[in-house]
């Protein structure tokens, strides 16, 4: 009899999940859900790195309780020592006018930025192919106080060991900054009305966004033009049938 019950509570539980019916397409996924969907490879529309990964880098470049001391090899090999380890600003001291290699194993698969502090030549290998790992994105650095000048961004697959050579470089010396762009990433909305408040519309990236995004949200009304003067900043005006501050409600 007790059997019976479960699976008519069974059935009718089935019945009800099929009433609902699926979640809604169109609803927005959580920023926690955002952030799990794995690391990402360069997005081909990204002209320039954010301030944000940038200003991340200048901060272990100018602690020096981030700084750790590594001798280059003089020869490219995967044996050269590494400088795989998060949150480091890594002093690489190189061969006197030549080039010098160290190694780098990424935890993750996805996008890397590599600062440094000298624009020299700047080559990454995969140490099992021995092919070079073309940079995605390469450009100069310029943040006050700051002493990081260039910077490049590679793909790397994780677990694989790099070749990182890089030299001659005046004073046979090099800081090297490594990030793993996923680390940095900012949520920037949509704001097409360009009232500093953007839509449920989002990107998620370490990239410098495309015109027209911005990181405040909740703007309730982002229609081009009419919508400028309606934002979660605005002052409610009572009696105009309008919710001016997004708040929900009108006075």
């Amino acid at each position: 009899m007790m059997k019976m019950k479960r699976i008519a509570l069974s059935a009718l539980l089935s019945l009800g999940l099929t009433a609902c019916g699926p979640m809604e397409e169109s609803e927005p996924m959580p920023e926690s859900m955002f952030e799990e969907q794995g690391s990402q490879a360069l997005d081909a529309a990204c002209t320039s790195l954010g301030t944000g990964i940038t200003s991340h880098a200048c901060v272990h470049s100018g602690n020096p309780a981030d700084h750790l001391a590594r001798t280059a090899s003089a020869t490219r090999v995967t044996s050269a020592p590494s400088i795989s380890t998060k949150h480091t600003a890594y002093d690489i001291a190189l061969p006197s006018g030549a080039e010098g290699s160290v190694t780098y194993v990424p935890a993750t698969t996805g996008s890397y930025a590599f600062y440094r502090t000298q624009n020299v030549p700047f080559t990454v290998i995969n140490g099992s192919t021995s092919a070079t790992v073309p940079s995605a994105l390469s450009q100069t650095v310029s943040s006050s106080g700051c002493l990081l000048v260039y910077v490049s961004v590679h793909d790397l697959t994780a677990g694989t060991t790099y070749i990182v050579a890089t030299g001659p470089a005046s004073g046979n010396a090099i800081t090297v900054v490594p990030e793993f762009l996923d680390d940095s990433r900012t949520r920037y909305y949509r704001d097409a009305d360009g009232d500093g408040y953007g839509s449920t519309t989002s990107i998620y990236t370490a990239c410098t966004p495309p015109a027209g995004y911005t990181t405040q949200r909740f703007d309730c009304n982002d229609t081009v033009g009419s919508g400028a003067s309606i934002n979660p900043g605005a002052t409610e005006v009572c009696g105009n049938g309008i919710d001016d501050n997004c708040d929900g409600s009108q006075c």
